[in-house]
C-alpha cells in the first residue's frame, strides 16, 4: 500500500517530463531560437514553454553542456565570422549582445583560445 503512494506520483512525474522533453524535441532551429532569445538560457526556455532547469536537463542529455555553455560558444562562432567579413570587435559586440567589447574579448578568447585581432589580424583597426 505504501509502495503504490510512492510509485504512483513517480508515474505520474515521468509523464509531465516526457511531455515538457517532447516540446524541446520539436525545436527544428536551436540557433534561431537562440539568436530570438538574445543568446539567454532563461529566454530560450520561456519560448519552449519549459522551465530552465528542464532546458539544462535536455541539453546536457542530448548535447553534452549547458545551455550557456552551447550559447557562448554559438555567440563566439557567429563572432567569428563576422570578424571573418571584416567587422570590428566594437560593432561585434554591439550586435551579438555582450556587455562591452572587453567582455567579447574575452569570451572569444575563451572558447577560441585566441584574442578576436590575433583571429583576424587588423579587425580591431577596422572601427
Amino acid at each position: 500500500m505504501v509502495l503504490d503512494y510512492v510509485i504512483k506520483p513517480e508515474r505520474k512525474y515521468r509523464r509531465q517530463l516526457n511531455a515538457m522533453s517532447h516540446r524541446l524535441i520539436e525545436v527544428a532551429d536551436w540557433q534561431k531560437l537562440a539568436s530570438d532569445a538574445d543568446y539567454e538560457p532563461v529566454r530560450m526556455a520561456c519560448q519552449c514553454s519549459v522551465s530552465l532547469w528542464e532546458l539544462k536537463r535536455f541539453f546536457h542529455k542530448r548535447i553534452g553542456e549547458s545551455p550557456a555553455a552551447w550559447v557562448r560558444y554559438l555567440r563566439c562562432q557567429r563572432a567569428a565570422k563576422l570578424i571573418l567579413a571584416g567587422y570590428s570587435c566594437k560593432a561585434i559586440a554591439a550586435e551579438l549582445g555582450f556587455a562591452n567589447h572587453a567582455n567579447f574579448c574575452h569570451e572569444f578568447k575563451g572558447v577560441f583560445g585566441v584574442a578576436p585581432k590575433a583571429f583576424a589580424p587588423g579587425a580591431d583597426e577596422r572601427g
